[in-house]
């Protein structure tokens, strides 16, 4: 669930805002995946700052970007990340029997 905080602190769910202030709450069972989604994100939103904070992160930007696009945004690269790291091994795996002489 994310949380919109508006500048002044109240909790309001805010349009396209020049500011926006986004915490996205992730479930315990994924947070070791919230570091290397952040990297994947910094990518994709350069401009935006994006810290962990509490149970979630925490994303800052100063662009007209929509907040409910930033939640999708975040919680779709960290289950990226626990995809990738599950089947690491399996891929690795693979390549190595379809390489293999």
């Amino acid at each position: 669930m994310a949380r919109i905080i508006a500048p002044g602190g109240d909790m309001t769910k805010l349009p396209d805002a020049t500011d926006v202030d986004v915490v996205v709450e992730i479930p315990p069972q994924f947070a070791k995946y919230a570091d290397a989604a952040m990297l994947r994100l910094q990518v994709l939103y350069p401009v935006c700052r994006f810290a962990k904070q509490g149970g979630g992160i925490s994303v800052s930007s100063s662009g007209g970007l929509a907040a409910d696009q930033f939640r999708k945004d975040v919680l779709h690269a960290v289950y990226r990340e626990k995809i990738y790291s599950e089947t690491l091994t399996m891929r690795q795996a693979l390549v190595a029997a379809v390489t293999a002489r």
